[in-house]
């Protein structure tokens, strides 16, 4: 629209053709025409969160010891007792192997399906149908890197090989050549090369799971301060610590999982006894790849199921998104943009807000007041998101003045209940 404000006219006939303003100003409600946020796509932008943004639940666990790295490092100057030396550090403490893998560029992950697959073939001897572990050769079962580990405290014949299996693979990565040039370092030095370039890569995965969980957590923590009742009812507490709710296809009620006939929800906001509002959440700091592709395909056929239930029910339930992150702009019209189109609501960290706004106008909570963060928004971008999201019995503040009621601190702005 060209014009700043647009008319609704309350109360009259459709026959009135062409009403003017100054006629109708005890009649008519100025309603403000959206020019920033007119497209989902630039308030998605306008708020989305930057890796670093987005809160980690809990701690990823670290597998690197800098400071047995630094012991084992000093242990290593380069000559032919090297590899003798890595075994019996590793005989001492297999502990030390996460370390070892560690900086040779190996995850956890990794090396326990390649130690598997290289203990199916090691043959215990050349016509042997059997192989170390007593397992067949024609088969591939998988073992966890502890289960090695166990193996090689044994002493015994059997765990003295696995030992030398083990160290192999580790020689065979690089890992002697590594430990050399460590050991010309300082023990801050090496501090340094464990907290700045390997625990970032070794963590990546752990922590990118963490920040899905950590966004669920502030999300459930602003529904729980607002006074909203929501399932499973510890993820403000701890977002980890229950399983995703299932609901039926059909009428959207709780049901055990079966992948036919439920679709998984990560957060279910109650009103009463019912469930009101089924929220679906993909946080993705890093490119969401083909699963980001396929889980925009699932919201569509969500929403297509949702929408054919409240044809028929009594009470409107609506679908939700919590999403975020800056790996969205690697594929959005086939992920995040298909998305947002079928959300009743999308929350992001920066926007936590809106679902106290839109609880209020839904009659499940009570919002008083609502206060922007205008270092963060222009006014009018704040004047814009309420208009687009308040309700005319909530107080809009843009300046310094702090309304009454309880605060609660939703992403860019503040609550007041």
């Amino acid at each position: 629209m060209d014009c700043c404000l647009t008319w609704a006219v309350q109360g009259l006939g459709t026959n009135l053709k062409s009403p003017t303003p100054f006629f109708l100003t005890k009649r008519a409600v100025r309603i403000m025409a959206i020019q920033i946020f007119n497209d989902f796509r630039k308030e998605y932008w306008h708020h989305v969160s930057n890796q670093n943004e987005i809160p980690i639940f809990g701690h990823a666990e670290k597998s690197i010891d800098s400071e047995l790295l630094y012991t084992i490092a000093q242990q290593m100057p380069g000559n032919v007792e090297d590899l003798k030396t890595l075994k019996q550090i590793i005989s001492s403490n297999v502990d030390a192997i996460d370390t070892l893998r560690t900086i040779v560029g190996v995850t956890d992950k990794r090396m326990y399906l390649e130690l598997s697959y290289i203990f199916n073939k090691h043959r215990n001897n050349h016509n042997s149908e059997i192989n170390l572990l007593g397992e067949s050769v024609y088969s591939l079962k998988k073992h966890s890197v502890s289960y090695f580990k166990k193996l090689i405290g044994t002493p015994n014949e059997k765990g003295e090989e696995v030992l030398n299996v083990v160290a192999k693979y580790l020689e065979d990565r690089g890992v002697l050549s590594i430990l050399h040039v460590l050991n010309k370092m300082s023990r801050e030095e090496v501090d340094s090369l464990v907290d700045f370039l390997l625990l970032p890569k070794e963590i990546q995965q752990e922590e990118t799971k963490r920040r899905g969980h950590g966004a669920e957590q502030a999300l459930a923590i602003v529904l729980h301060s607002i006074g909203a009742s929501f399932i499973p009812d510890r993820r403000h507490i701890n977002p980890m610590s229950q399983d995703d709710q299932n609901v039926t296809k059909t009428n959207f009620e709780l049901a055990q999982r079966n992948e036919a006939s439920t679709w998984s929800m990560d957060l279910i906001i109650k009103q009463g006894q019912f469930l009101r509002v089924f929220v679906q959440g993909l946080i993705h700091s890093s490119d969401p790849g083909q699963y980001g592709v396929n889980k925009s395909g699932e919201t569509i056929s969500v929403k297509k199921d949702l929408v054919l239930h409240n044809e028929t029910s009594p009470i409107k339930k609506e679908l939700w998104g919590l999403v975020d992150g800056v790996g969205f702009i690697e594929n959005p019209e086939n992920t995040i943009f298909k998305m947002l189109q079928q959300f009743d609501t999308f929350v992001q960290l920066k926007s936590l807000y809106k679902a106290g706004l839109k609880l209020h106008k839904l009659g499940i909570v009570k919002i008083k007041a609502i206060r922007f963060d205008m270092d963060f928004y222009t006014k009018k971008e704040a004047d814009e998101m309420f208009e687009l999201y308040g309700s005319d019995n909530i107080i809009k503040v843009t300046d310094n003045s702090i309304p009454a009621g309880k605060e609660v601190k939703a992403g860019k702005a503040w609550l007041y209940v």
